[in-house]
């Protein structure tokens, strides 16, 4: 991944002329991560197609992931860690939708208690995608924002899959907070936690 980000960065900047070395190093970094989502995401819905979930996967796949850019949560620091722990979790994911019945004021209880977490303990970064202070505000909202739009859905389309996809999403997002806020909250580093 390296390389062909570097690759890429070279191409964009081959004079050298357009960014400083700063620049350069802040481009390298997000074209490698742009690299790795593609891929990891393609790998996912891929092997989703094939075991004939690709729909749910798919939406379970960018729930989980807007709620992810903005509260954090649990992040593995390897790649073959990332892709594989996150596939295990769609898999998982939609499968268990698939078997969850649950009425609806139980749902609605159940998203209460993630909000309740995320509003508490959210935002938490890791070293690898710290959080600052003034960002953690920012995102908290629009963490909130997300989760009582899950609602929403859930009270609209109510008898089909995609509110428990959503449910999914929402509580594995909140609890993956709890980890590192006790692991942040121990080393009292400002730059994890609001």
């Amino acid at each position: 991944m390296e390389t062909m980000a570097n690759k890429i960065v070279n191409y964009l900047d081959d004079d050298r002329k357009i960014w400083n070395e700063m620049d350069r190093m802040r481009m390298l970094l997000g074209v490698q991560i742009l690299i790795h989502n593609f891929i990891m995401i393609g790998a996912i819905l891929i092997a989703a197609q094939i075991a004939g979930m690709f729909l749910e996967s798919a939406i379970l796949l960018t729930a989980n992931g807007m709620l992810k850019m903005t509260v954090g949560g649990v992040h593995f620091k390897k790649s073959s860690a990332c892709v594989l722990g996150t596939g295990i979790f769609v898999t998982a994911g939609v499968l268990l939708s698939q078997r969850l019945t649950m009425e609806l004021e139980y749902m609605i209880f159940v998203y209460i208690v993630c909000l309740g977490i995320i509003m508490t303990v959210g935002p938490q970064g890791t070293e690898n995608n710290p959080f600052s202070k003034e960002s953690c505000r920012k995102m908290k909202k629009k963490a909130v924002i997300i989760v009582l739009g899950y609602m929403v859905i859930t009270f609209v389309i109510k008898d089909s899959s995609i509110p428990y996809l959503l449910l999914i999403a929402a509580v594995f997002e909140a609890f993956s907070l709890l980890p590192l806020y006790v692991k942040n909250r121990s080393e009292n580093s400002d730059t994890f936690y609001a």
